[in-house]
C-alpha cells in the first residue's frame, strides 16, 4: 500500500476539521485543545499565541477543568479577551475538584456541581459554556442527582449541552436515561482514550445505542505518546520520570507502544504525536479528540494530525500492540 501524507500546500496552516457528535446537532472541532495545563508554567503571551493559531487553524473548541482554583480558566479568558463569543466552544468539566469549602475532595452532589459550575463561569467571563461535563463519581451521589444538576444547567442557560467525563458506561447510561425523562439530551461521554488506553467498546457500544457522542481524552496519554519520555525526563519536563505509566498500560505495554509509535512515525516521516492523534482521530465510534498543548511549537505538530491518511497496515500494527 502507498504511504500518504496529505499537507497542505505552501504555508498555510493545517485546518482543524468539524465533527457532529453522535446523535445530536452539536458540533465540535474534531481536535479539541485541552488547556487544563496552562494552570502551571503557561504564560499568558504564550497562551494567546496558542488560541491564535488554533483558531487560524479553524479550531474552536477549547476543553479545561477547574484544576489549580481555576487557574486554566483563567488563563484561557485572558487569551480569548476582545474575541466575540460565538467565534469559540468552551467545554467545562467539574466534579473532579470540591467548590464547596466543606467539601474539598470529588464532589459530584447538586450543590456541589451548581456551586463550582457558577465558579467556573466568573472565571471565564461568560454566562454560559456550550458543553458542561460532570467529571467522575464521588463515590457517594446517587445518578439521579447527577441529572439533576445537569438539567439544572439547561434550564438554566448556564450550559448549551451536557455530558460526562470519566464514567463508567452504566452511569453515563443511566443518568442518559434520566435526562431523556426530562426533556434533556444527554450529547457526549468523554473518556480517557489512547494508544495506551485503547479498548472503550463499552463505552462505545452503549453511546451508539443511547445516542450520545464520544470524546476522547488525553489524546497524548499527558505526553507520554509524543516520544519524549522514551530514552528519560528531559530536565524542562513537568512530568517525573515515575510518571511514564500514569495513564495505567504497564511499564513493558508502554514501551512497547511508544517504540511502535515511534517506528512508525519515523517511516511517514510525522512526528510520533501527529500519529498518535491521527489514530485516535479515526477510531471506530470517536467523535472527537482532546489533547493539550503548553507551547505553539507542540500545538503546531498536533495540528497536523487531522491531514495525516495513516495506511491500513500501520493502524492494524498499532491496534495490535495497543490491544485495542
Amino acid at each position: 500500500m502507498v504511504v500518504m501524507v496529505v499537507r497542505h500546500i505552501g504555508d498555510a496552516a493545517p485546518r482543524v476539521p468539524t465533527r457532529v457528535l453522535n446523535g445530536s446537532g452539536t458540533r465540535v472541532s474534531a481536535f479539541v485543545l485541552g488547556v487544563s495545563g496552562w494552570a502551571r508554567g503557561v504564560t499568558a503571551e504564550s497562551a494567546q499565541e496558542m488560541a491564535r493559531t488554533y483558531l487560524a487553524a479553524g479550531g474552536h473548541t477549547f476543553e479545561m477543568n477547574d484544576v489549580d482554583a481555576g487557574a486554566a480558566e483563567v488563563r484561557l479568558r485572558e487569551a480569548l479577551e476582545g474575541r466575540r463569543r460565538e467565534e469559540y466552544q468552551l467545554v467545562a468539566r467539574n466534579g473532579r475538584h470540591g467548590a464547596l469549602p466543606f467539601a474539598p475532595g470529588p464532589d459530584t452532589s447538586r450543590a456541589g456541581l451548581m456551586a463550582a459550575l457558577d465558579a467556573t463561569l466568573e472565571r471565564l467571563g461568560t454566562e454560559h459554556v456550550d458543553l458542561w461535563l460532570v467529571e467522575g463519581d464521588d463515590g457517594v451521589t446517587p445518578s439521579v442527582e447527577v441529572a439533576s444538576a445537569l438539567e439544572w444547567a439547561v434550564t438554566t442557560g448556564r450550559a448549551s449541552d451536557v455530558g460526562l467525563s470519566d464514567v463508567p458506561a452504566w452511569r453515563a447510561v443511566d443518568v442518559s436515561h434520566m435526562l431523556a425523562a426530562r426533556g434533556v439530551h444527554l450529547v457526549a461521554h468523554a473518556v480517557e482514550h489512547h494508544l495506551l488506553r485503547a479498548d472503550a467498546t463499552d463505552v462505545v457500544e452503549a453511546a451508539a445505542a443511547r445516542g450520545y457522542g464520544v470524546i476522547a481524552g488525553a489524546g497524548l496519554a499527558r505526553g507520554v505518546l509524543t516520544g519524549k519520555y522514551r530514552h528519560g525526563t528531559p530536565a524542562d519536563s513537568r512530568r517525573a520520570s515515575g510518571d511514564l505509566v500514569a495513564s495505567g498500560a504497564s511499564r513493558e505495554t508502554t514501551r512497547a507502544v511508544v517504540e511502535s509509535l515511534a517506528t512508525a512515525a519515523d517511516g511517514l516521516g510525522v512526528h510520533p504525536a501527529e500519529l498518535a492523534l491521527a489514530w485516535s482521530l479515526h477510531a471506530p465510534g470517536i467523535d472527537a479528540v482532546v489533547a493539550g498543548s503548553r507551547t505553539a511549537a507542540q500545538l503546531r505538530v498536533a495540528l497536523r494530525a487531522g491531514e495525516l491518511s495513516v495506511p491500513r497496515e500501520i493502524v492494524v500494527a498499532l491496534d495490535e500492540v495497543a490491544g485495542a
